[in-house]
């Protein structure tokens, strides 16, 4: 005969369900499946902002490029300017400089340049003389200045050197500098090499 109290408790413990020890690595498992998709969604997240930064950052370099061919271009067409004039510490009749004179990139000197107000403004000696220059977005016109009033201020900022190759030519670099979510310093270089053409 079957021990009626035996069958009882058998059946009881079939059916109580997981132990605590069961449960608790079942938990541990989920949060292990779950956490490894959210951490490579958040570093793909944080690259896609780092990723957003350089592309502007890239545009931002190419801009003050094409406004040093712009000014190369101008001083040629024009019978009375040198070919580096308003970069050099020379005027050229149009370029803008807001250092109580003309301002001079060449020869290792920092400035920054407003392609829509043909402006050139010295720093100084280096890259880091102009770290507080940032560039200001102007949401109206969707464009980057230097004006403060009424523009949301960026991360960006800009800078110009030129060194002199020979009479004919001169390196330009430029340098794009930002600190990212995280608080690092990151850079785009652009060279670019102007030619005294005639």
């Amino acid at each position: 005969m079957i021990n009626k109290f035996t069958h009882h408790k058998s059946f009881a413990r079939a059916v109580a369900g997981f132990t605590l020890i069961e449960t608790l690595l079942a938990v541990l498992i989920l949060a292990a499946a779950i956490a490894g998709p959210l951490t490579i969604a958040a570093k793909g997240l944080q690259l896609a902002l780092i990723t957003k930064d350089q592309v502007i950052a890239g545009f931002l370099a190419q801009d003050a490029v094409e406004y040093m061919h712009f000014v190369r271009d101008t001083n040629r067409l024009s019978a009375n300017a040198d070919w580096l004039a308003g970069l050099d510490g020379t005027a050229n009749g149009h370029t803008a400089n807001q250092s109580g004179g003309q301002s001079s990139c060449v020869g290792g000197n920092a400035c920054y340049v407003d392609p829509l107000k043909d402006q050139v403004t010295y720093c100084g000696g280096s890259v880091s003389d102009c770290a507080s220059a940032y560039l200001y977005y102007d949401v109206a016109n969707n464009v980057y200045t230097y004006t403060a009033t009424g523009n949301t201020k960026t991360l960006y900022v800009r800078t110009v050197q030129i060194s002199l190759v020979g009479s004919i030519e001169a390196d330009v670099t430029v340098t794009v500098q930002w600190k990212d979510v995280g608080g690092i310093l990151r850079s785009v270089v652009l060279r670019d090499n102007l030619f005294n053409w005639q």
